[in-house]
């Protein structure tokens, strides 16, 4: 059986990033850069032909464009800032066929062995509901032990617990911050529909990556995932749940490819380029473009942002 996915909500959440040349249309929400005034923030990866990520930029070498309107960064860094990161198991009862479960508990512990001094670490369940194991916190043998408590239960729901996670994380300080959800893809019982998860999501600067465990039956093909339709027509893949975030999805068959695949995603944490800027007053959906005048660039961050916030419905 191939890995299923329903991205019905989860599209709706992240919008629509295009990565290719060097430009990234995106659709998201209104966080702020720490400072104290009104701004919004970008977390921005930019790689070579090659996928190496390329580090040498200045914030000259960047074009912001706001509704089309090209704008000015009010901030530009590239500190190796502390990150900040939620890692959410699917304990959903498919989650307990075949070595899925345990497949889930080493690609956590590979995350954690990721980590370093000052940054932090949160481990979450989920099934029906969003259950911290381990809140925040640098103490590795804290997560370690939180592995050992989870067990399969109950149905899925993805939306909801990526939602969740999101509202946690506006509350951290660090600009370096990401979900982590690893799972095997089936969501039976979120609550939240597509618009509301849409408009949590567009209120803070947070790329979701998934690591697709592997099924039993053979292997996975993040790329290849079969989706249900998306509203309005089309269909979605496994890489749309992801990519408009300004993350990415990954099929981890094996220790070589979690390993791989939490390597790239520290990567990406640790080198994004951080900016931030004043937007338009106007309210309501900005999509934001992201330009690199670097030859052959590839950019990769979040698709927007909501002006006084969207309104929040099931």
């Amino acid at each position: 059986m191939r890995l299923r996915l329903r991205v019905i909500s989860i599209l709706s959440l992240v919008g629509a990033v295009a990565l290719a040349g060097g430009v990234v249309r995106a659709r998201q929400g209104p966080p702020t850069f720490h400072g104290g005034i009104n701004l919004v923030s970008l977390n921005v990866v930019v790689k070579d032909s090659h996928g190496r990520a390329i580090r040498n930029l200045s914030g000259g070498d960047f074009e912001i464009f706001d509704q089309g309107r090209a704008v000015r960064l009010s901030d530009f860094r590239v500190d190796d800032d502390p990150v900040s990161i939620a890692v959410l198991i699917d304990t959903s009862g498919s989650m307990g066929l075949g070595a899925r479960l345990e497949h889930a508990r080493d690609a956590a512990a590979t995350v954690f062995g990721q980590i370093r001094p000052g940054d932090e670490t949160a481990l979450f369940t989920f099934d029906q509901a969003l259950k911290a194991v381990v809140p925040f916190t640098a103490d590795l043998p804290s997560l370690r032990k939180g592995l050992e408590t989870i067990a399969p239960f109950g149905s899925t729901s993805l939306y909801d617990a990526v939602a969740a996670a999101a509202r946690q994380l506006a509350d951290r300080h660090a600009s370096r911050r990401a979900v982590i959800a690893i799972t095997d893809g089936f969501d039976t019982s979120s609550a939240l529909s597509a618009s509301a998860v849409a408009n949590l999501a567009g209120s803070i600067d947070v790329p979701v990556y998934v690591l697709a465990v592997a099924h039993d039956e053979g292997r996975t093909d993040s790329r290849a995932t079969q989706v249900e339709p998306v509203e309005g027509g089309g269909v979605a893949r496994l890489d749309d749940l992801t990519e408009h975030t300004g993350g990415l999805s990954f099929a981890a068959e094996g220790p070589l490819d979690t390993g791989l695949a939490v390597k790239q995603i520290l990567t990406d944490l640790r080198t994004a380029y951080l900016m931030a800027f004043t937007p338009d007053p106007a309210p309501g959906w900005h999509p934001l473009v992201v330009r690199v005048t670097r030859k052959n660039a590839r950019v990769r961050t979040r698709a927007g942002f909501w002006m006084t916030g969207p309104p929040l419905s099931r």
